[in-house]
């Protein structure tokens, strides 16, 4: 099913476009620094003293091998801090999209500020009747309940995280070895969890496809008349000019078409949105 590219949905992508590209641009850095802290392998000197006209450097009040040894463990520490902001992320789009069926009449109203991470898919699947790829759900599970071990727990692992990766099956440990290289399936209880880039791909892959999901369950019941709404509110806080003078249905007809295809408005649709808006803002 094609996706409707609403506003949300939109700035959804770019975060986890942003959260990857960022990743990579740190991960990086840390490698070419460590590799260029080569050239003063054995001197006793301190960073400070080596580079003193970097910004910060006194707070990395380092020799270079000690330097080089935390930049080479870099991924770990990166991972750790990006995969929270990936679920944290995740959960607020989850959040729109029930907020969008409370604007529909099918979620009851109320329902978003109860939702997070852990429910929020199910409710969105209880409400609009669709379901769920249950591999991307197992992994997003997976990643929360490691992400509540690092956070909660000093990182070891509890009953709850080994409860449910004993429902791990051949297909589900396929998949995270394709990705990741590496599956948290055998850990128990008190092993240490570890994030790695691996672990990352594997959030932002899961993220993505139950993203995408959500927004193809949000068209079996949100009405052409609700999308064309969200349409002309788009174009008001991204592109407002384009909803003045003779040209605006135009305008609109072309953004219709190009990220609102898949909603199946109609002229009519647009056009009357666009006269309810005009009055709601004169």
């Amino acid at each position: 099913m094609a996706i409707v590219r609403f506003l949300e949905y939109r700035q959804y992508e770019e975060s986890r476009v942003e959260v990857n590209n960022s990743m990579m641009a740190l991960l990086a850095g840390a490698g070419i620094a460590s590799h260029f802290l080569q050239l003063t392998d054995g001197s006793e000197r301190l960073l400070p003293e080596i580079f003193p006209k970097v910004p910060h450097i006194g707070r990395f009040n380092l020799s270079s091998s000690s330097a080089r040894g935390i930049l080479d463990s870099a991924e770990s520490h990166l991972a750790a801090m990006s995969i929270p902001y990936v679920l944290a992320v995740h959960e607020d789009y989850l959040k729109t999209c029930i907020k969008l069926l409370e604007r529909a009449g099918v979620s009851n109203a109320g329902t978003a500020n109860g939702a997070k991470l852990y429910n929020a898919h199910g409710i969105i699947e209880r409400d609009t009747g669709g379901s769920f790829s249950q591999l991307s759900i197992h992994q997003i599970n997976s990643i929360r309940l490691m992400r509540n071990c690092l956070v909660h727990a000093g990182s070891r692992v509890g009953p709850e995280l080994v409860n449910h990766l004993s429902t791990t099956n051949s297909a589900i440990e396929a998949a995270w070895l394709k990705v990741a290289g590496r599956s948290p399936s055998r850990l128990q209880r008190g092993d240490v969890v570890n994030f790695g880039f691996g672990e990352v791909l594997i959030a932002l892959a899961a993220t993505k496809v139950l993203a995408r999901e959500a927004n193809e369950m949000l068209q079996l019941k949100l009405t052409s008349e609700t999308w064309a709404d969200l349409l002309i509110e788009d174009a008001a806080a991204t592109v407002p000019q384009n909803l003045k003078g003779s040209l605006a249905l135009d305008k609109l007809r072309g953004k219709a078409r190009f990220d609102y295809s898949a909603a199946g408005m109609t002229d009519t649709n647009i056009s009357d949105a666009l006269a309810r808006w005009r009055t709601a803002n004169p």
